[in-house]
């Protein structure tokens, strides 16, 4: 298996100065196996995804038919928007170095919606990114778009609507790009969804008082794992996984919640930390595994107990994050052992402890398997989370993330039409605009998030792989905190503790209108987003060319004949 480095003008890719090395170093080539996971061809776990991958010449290709569906993940019918008929949505699955094409079709006659890709950096494809009122408008019903990218990572992650509350009615997916990984296995088991789960659909419980007119989140009525749970009715099923006895098993976890940070848990089995997000990590061991919103984590569980009985795997709410799931001891799947005589029945296996922390995993533990040292800032700005009053809609309560307003943009004019219409930033309020485009390609900018609010927020930013500088409770204090500069963990998706302060800092290597926002659903419609505008105006609109450019007005077009809500 031979691969060369690519990186130049794949889907009208514009060039843009990137102040790292690009080369790959070639070495002989070895095959990717149980005692070989660090292989891949010519190229390894040894090579940096932030400057280099392979060119495979291959497009996987996907066609996303979206629309409504009765469905009972736990036994109780809901209507769910779905991608084709399905809940979890087909997985993507593609290898490190392939091209990516899906096509989505939106068969909802009273919704827009887009798809994103989480996680994917996007690197010089921001119009792939799916973020309406950054990237594109909404895709209006009856109409079509295509999302194209390049695999340049490896790893697990999820895709969903990023389209007002679409995804927690069930509009989301798993993403696997097969690659090398830190440790060794045998079997890969493929992604594990964890997520809450509400009976009611989202959009009429974010109109209901006391979360619209109080802030207070909506009770989730259960969780589901890979779209599957039992209920309190005696409905419903179990997601199940087998295990090979004497093996070790990959399994790919994503929290694809709209509120909940769970635990996650094997009973009796320990487990191996190989990557965090789309980041592989040096391997480290543990019973339970915090996950919150919008993180991933690629785990290896080796099956070394009895295979005469079967085992629960837990997913465990953390309700001291002031969020409640009425079934929050029963959020569980299946593990059997494989058998001629297998276990029949549920298990009645013991958990590990448990704790209920609202946090974050260590960050000691999340070690890089290449670390990066962080330049000096080229532009600091600290933002301060807030709950507002009324802002004179149906809401009481609203969020604002510095700036003068909560996000709450158009949807029928994105950033990017804007920038390259008028070649600069002139945003308004309601978008939250940070303008970087007059730094140099390749700068750091170092954000400072504080909240007083004792709710943690799983904070993502789009297009970017986030350096983790500093966290910590109480107020931010320049002088009495320490900075880790040297070899700190790289995320897209990290918590902004309960009550405290995370500094953070990326680099302006990929042109564009990148969001940052809290994953929490409530949140993020109750206005907890930014605009990051990065690259200058030209950079941007090489990154368009003529046929993205060209695309994201037809779509504009006719969602603006659509006769919808042009804001949220």
């Amino acid at each position: 298996m031979r691969f060369s480095f690519f990186f130049g003008n794949f889907l009208g890719w514009a060039t843009w100065t990137v102040a790292v090395p690009l080369e790959h170093t070639k070495r002989q080539s070895c095959a990717n196996g149980p005692t070989a996971r660090n292989c891949w061809g010519d190229f390894s776990i040894d090579d940096d995804v932030t400057y280099t991958w392979p060119d495979t010449g291959v497009t996987r290709s996907y066609s996303f038919d979206v629309g409504l569906a009765t469905l009972a993940p736990d036994g109780v019918e809901k209507v769910m928007m779905v991608v084709n008929g399905q809940y979890p949505g087909p997985t993507i699955e593609a290898n490190w170095g392939d091209s990516v094409q899906v096509e989505v079709c939106n068969n909802l006659s009273q919704n827009g919606t887009s798809i994103h890709f989480h996680g994917v950096r996007h690197l010089n494809t921001n119009h792939a990114d799916g973020a309406v009122s950054q990237t594109e408008c909404p895709i209006a019903p009856g109409d079509c778009h295509t999302y194209r990218f390049k695999a340049t990572q490896h790893g697990s992650s999820w895709y969903h609507s990023h389209y007002s509350l679409q995804y927690g009615d069930g509009l989301l997916g798993a993403i696997v790009i097969h690659g090398p990984t830190t440790a060794n296995w045998d079997i890969d088991l493929g992604p594990l969804l964890i997520t809450d789960h509400y009976h009611e659909s989202v959009f009429d419980l974010a109109d209901e008082p006391l979360t619209s007119l109080i802030g207070i989140p909506p009770v989730a009525v259960n969780g589901l794992m890979n779209g599957k749970n039992a209920y309190l009715t005696g409905t419903g099923s179990r997601a199940e996984f087998t295990f090979t006895p004497g093996k070790k098993h990959l399994l790919r976890l994503v929290n694809t919640g709209s509120e909940m940070i769970f635990r996650f848990a094997v009973d009796q089995h320990h487990m191996t930390v190989v990557a965090m997000d789309f980041i592989p990590i040096q391997p480290f061991e543990t019973d339970t595994l915090l996950i919150a919103i919008g993180q991933r984590y690629d785990v290896i569980i080796e099956a070394d107990q009895s295979p005469d009985v079967a085992y629960w795997a837990r997913g465990v709410p953390m309700t001291s994050c002031f969020a409640i799931n009425l079934m929050s001891t029963d959020i569980r799947a299946i593990v059997r052992y494989e058998s001629d005589t297998p276990v029949t029945g549920d298990p009645t296996s013991t958990s590990w402890l448990m704790l209920d922390t609202c946090a974050d995993e260590d960050l000691s533990n999340l070690v890089p398997h290449i670390t990066h040292s962080v330049g000096p800032s080229a532009l600091t700005q600290n933002f301060n989370a807030v709950l507002l009053p009324s802002q004179g809609d149906n809401y009481a309560v609203r969020w604002r993330v510095g700036g003068s307003e909560p996000y709450r943009p158009p949807k029928n004019n994105p950033v990017v039409k804007q920038v390259i219409d008028t070649a600069a930033v002139n945003l308004t309020a309601d978008f939250n605009p940070i303008d970087l485009t007059s730094l140099a390609p390749s700068s750091w900018v170092y954000l400072i998030v504080e909240s007083l609010a004792p709710l943690p927020h799983p904070l993502h930013l789009h297009g970017h792989d986030t350096y983790v500088l500093a966290r910590g409770t109480g107020p931010y204090v320049e002088l009495l905190t320490s900075l880790d500069l040297e070899s700190p963990p790289r995320r897209d998706t990290f918590n902004l503790p309960q009550s405290g302060y995370v500094v953070l800092a990326f680099q302006t290597d990929n042109p564009g209108s990148w969001l940052l926002h809290c994953h929490i659903q409530w949140h993020i419609h109750q206005g907890f987003a930014l605009t990051l505008v990065e690259g200058s105006p030209s950079s941007i609109q090489g990154v368009y060319g003529s046929g993205e450019d060209a695309e994201m007005r037809r779509v504009c077009q006719n969602w603006g004949s659509s006769g919808l809500e042009t804001t949220d």
